[in-house]
């Protein structure tokens, strides 16, 4: 059992520091067409996402992929952190 030392941290992106990185776990929205736009544009359950920039938009890293979302999108996506800086 692993009890020292050990955490799990899950977060919407929204609420992360510039440069954590992690994995996503789940895309939620009321509105289904902003869900269908980010996995139209790759970014999808499981993948590496690394939040390059929080103002004046989010600016994301998923794969070799950059994009610029709002802040209601960014907190649509929710991420297994696994590195914060």
């Amino acid at each position: 059992m692993l009890t020292q030392g050990f955490t799990v941290h899950y977060s919407p992106l929204d609420f992360l520091a510039t440069k954590s990185q992690g994995v996503i776990t789940a895309i939620r929205n009321k509105d289904e067409q902003i869900v269908k736009k980010l996995l139209a544009m790759g970014v999808h359950k499981g993948m590496h996402i690394t939040l390059e920039q929080r103002f004046p938009s989010f600016v994301i890293r998923v794969g070799r992929t950059r994009i610029a979302i709002d802040k209601d999108i960014a907190s649509s996506i929710k991420v297994r952190v696994t590195e914060r800086n």
